[in-house]
């Protein structure tokens, strides 16, 4: 699957969430390296259950001059959470000045599966 080059007036990047605040680590390390080479004012990262801030939290805090939101969860795959629970998450939040578009996962994106299999090959002594 390829992914849109559609901009957005803001990207949220939606992690699952966990009651183990060490588990936040690479999802707020990832979002510091996006914010320090792009935009704050562009990104947010949220979780969808269990982990503050919520998915609802960040849309409302948004600048109101936002009106396009992309949702990309860091994700493998769709599962029921993507499927159902996220889709009436963002219904739910829908205003009349706020597009907000679910994008689909991040484990979809053909360069994530790529470097999977190159971790992998490494640790088998493989060449890349």
């Amino acid at each position: 699957m390829v992914f849109s080059d559609a901009e957005y007036d803001h990207v949220i990047l939606l992690a699952h969430g966990s009651t183990d605040p060490l588990w936040k680590t690479p999802f707020e390390m990832i979002f510091e390296r996006i914010v320090s080479e792009s935009s704050r004012d562009k990104c947010s990262l949220a979780y969808m259950e269990l982990s503050e801030p919520s998915l609802a939290h960040v849309i409302n805090e948004l600048d109101e001059s936002v009106r396009t939101v992309a949702v990309l969860p860091l994700f493998f795959s769709v599962g029921r959470h993507l499927r159902h629970d996220v889709p009436a998450m963002i219904n739910a939040m829908n205003k009349n000045h706020l597009k907000i578009e679910l994008l689909p996962p991040i484990g979809d994106d053909e360069r994530i599966r790529a470097s999977m299999v190159s971790i992998v090959k490494n640790h088998l002594g493989e060449p890349e």
